[in-house]
């Protein structure tokens, strides 16, 4: 049986055959071949405006690739690869940009605070001024009561200023000298004690004026400098918002050949050709693994629809797509799983996890089963019709090869396993058969 994987293998690739019909197979002027969109994947997202719209691909069955579509298949990841390694320099540079304007934008924004801080304390003070203010008016209108007192007593009672001037010349016209010294000090007295009034009435008016003249004088200051540093920030924001926006539209671009290049690794992983998978390690090189992040950003909303559906009759809805192999899915939880170990394996080796088949309707269980009625389970029981199930290749179908072996040890670390009956003991040895344990 071990012997036979590969003829088994192109046995269970026929029944796709049988469904297509004899597709018509055909080749866009740039060369860019990619595998078909089932009706559980995910919508490629539209270029920007200003982006370069890519030609959309043919329709052909990734299994079965003439030489022909397989030297195309690899000159688009050639061809993906030169561009995602252009767009990545400009992302890069756009990034630059915006960190040196970032950089920029702090000394306005330190001289913003200042002036805020500024602005504040100079409001403060021109509070307290103006509480001063109040209060010298009160004292200075208690000075005018005062001096208002004192015509009131010269005019009124006889007193004030007119009888200051009886007591001077009382103590002119005094007939002894004792008596005169003791007048002169009562006349001193009072003179100073007209002379203070009068001074501080004039003192009070004097603060009242600087006090008022600082107040505004801050206050200016202050909402001057707080302009300034707003309108610079304004500026550059401005400028950071244009770098932003450009920079938006070429990660958007990016991210539109980045879900191109998942459709052409799966298929060079599927050829099994050397060529194609060196074509494909060097695509990988050039990703860096923002295939998987940009599919794993994208799995946030998918699989959400958690309703209990028969035996391979499962929407797109409650499917999510399978990493290098987005024609193929699963359910949420074992495509979660399964992706994550399929970056674990690609980490690894190199190169992501090789799928020929995941979740299968049950039309295509039919179809299997006509094709191949000893290898595929009774069409309404196949775990492939539950989401919980992949036939891998890149190795995984032999029990001898290297990637089976790192499946064995690795697989449950993930929730995946490999059933009994699929061992080289049992009933129906088949290596790339693995199963999900939920």
């Amino acid at each position: 049986m071990v012997g036979n994987t590969r003829v088994i293998a192109a046995r269970l690739s026929m029944w796709r055959l049988t469904l297509l019909g004899g597709v018509a197979l055909a080749l866009v002027t740039n060369g860019l071949v990619v595998a078909a969109t089932p009706a559980n994947a995910e919508v490629l997202p539209k270029p920007p405006a200003k982006a370069e719209v890519l030609p959309k691909p043919p329709v052909v069955d990734a299994q079965v690739l003439t030489p022909a579509q397989l030297a195309e298949q690899i000159k688009a990841a050639e061809a993906l690869r030169a561009d995602l390694m252009k767009s990545s320099a400009e992302v890069a540079a756009a990034n630059t940009r915006l960190e040196l304007l970032s950089a920029q934008a702090n000394t306005p924004l330190a001289n913003l605070s200042v002036a805020r801080t500024a602005e504040v304390a100079a409001e403060a003070e021109a509070a307290a001024q103006q509480a001063h203010l109040v209060q010298l008016g009160l004292e200075v209108g208690a000075a005018q009561d005062g001096m208002g007192q004192l015509a009131s007593d010269s005019y009124v009672r006889g007193g004030g200023p007119l009888g200051d001037i009886a007591a001077i010349l009382e103590a002119l016209t005094a007939p002894s000298a004792d008596r005169s010294t003791d007048s002169m000090a009562t006349v001193q007295y009072l003179v100073d004690a007209r002379a203070r009034i009068f001074e501080r009435l004039e003192s009070l008016r004097s603060d009242q004026v600087l006090t008022s003249a600082k107040a505004d004088t801050a206050s200016t200051k202050a909402a001057a400098a707080a302009k300034t540093a707003t309108d610079a920030k304004t500026k550059l924001d401005t400028i950071i918002a244009q770098q932003r926006s450009a920079l938006d539209a070429l990660q958007s671009a990016q991210a539109v050949r980045i879900s191109q290049a998942a459709g052409v690794r799966g298929a060079l992983l599927r050829s099994e050709n050397k060529i194609a998978m060196a074509a494909d390690s060097r695509l990988a090189q050039v990703l860096q693994g923002q295939d998987f992040k940009l599919l794993m950003d994208a799995s946030s909303n998918c699989g959400k629809d958690t309703a209990i559906y028969p035996n391979g009759m499962f929407p797109a809805t409650a499917l999510c797509p399978l990493y290098a192999a987005p024609n193929e899915g699963l359910r949420r939880d074992a495509a979660m799983a399964f992706n994550a170990m399929s970056n674990a394996y690609q980490q690894q080796t190199g190169s992501p996890l090789c799928v020929t088949d995941g979740y299968r309707p049950l039309a295509e269980q039919i179809a299997v089963k006509l094709a191949t009625p000893r290898l595929a389970a009774t069409p309404g029981t196949s775990q492939h019709g539950l989401g919980v199930a992949v036939d891998l290749c890149g190795g995984v179908q032999s029990f001898a090869a290297p990637a089976h072996l790192w499946m064995q040890q690795n697989a449950p670390l993930y929730g995946w396993f490999h059933p009994t009956w699929a061992e080289p003991s049992g009933t129906m040895p088949e290596p790339w058969h693995w199963e999900f344990a939920s």
